[in-house]
């Protein structure tokens, strides 16, 4: 009688804890584009098919421009302008970063989730549905 019990709590455990989401894969999606000398990354981290993280990453090669050239783009906010070229995560930015090294402009900034226009959000339901998205606006999706 004793060892049912046994048996039975712990089936009732292994239950509760796969229902409460302990067993939740974690997956992160990489999603890379270059277009006119630009390396754009968007990383998305799931657990399970939720959206837990995202972040941005904007790289362009400048070695075709001069000190001078260089030195007047270091004067620029590039985080306004990359926000406003991407309307439907504009909201979204935080902690935007910008510095010029190694004639490399870099851009990175964390997504606000919860900030990601909702027209966005409602297509970036599963991993499979963000990299789908994401590769109809030309970017090639790895999950890892």
């Amino acid at each position: 009688m004793k060892k049912n019990r046994i048996i039975a709590f712990v089936g009732v455990c292994a239950f509760l804890l796969v229902v409460t989401g302990c067993n939740t894969k974690e997956s992160k999606l990489v999603c890379k584009q270059t277009a006119n000398g630009v390396d754009i990354t968007f990383n998305v981290g799931f657990k399970g098919n939720t959206i837990a993280a995202m972040d941005f990453d904007y790289d362009m090669d400048l070695s075709s421009y001069t000190d001078e050239q260089i030195g007047l783009l270091k004067e620029q906010d590039f985080c306004t302008s990359v926000k406003s070229a991407m309307s439907s995560y504009k909201d979204a930015f935080t902690d935007c970063k910008q510095n010029i090294t190694d004639k490399h402009l870099k851009v990175s900034s964390v997504l606000d989730v919860d900030k990601i226009a909702k027209n966005i959000l409602d297509k970036m339901t599963t991993p499979a549905k963000t990299k789908k998205e994401l590769e109809k606006e030309g970017y090639k999706c790895t999950v890892k």
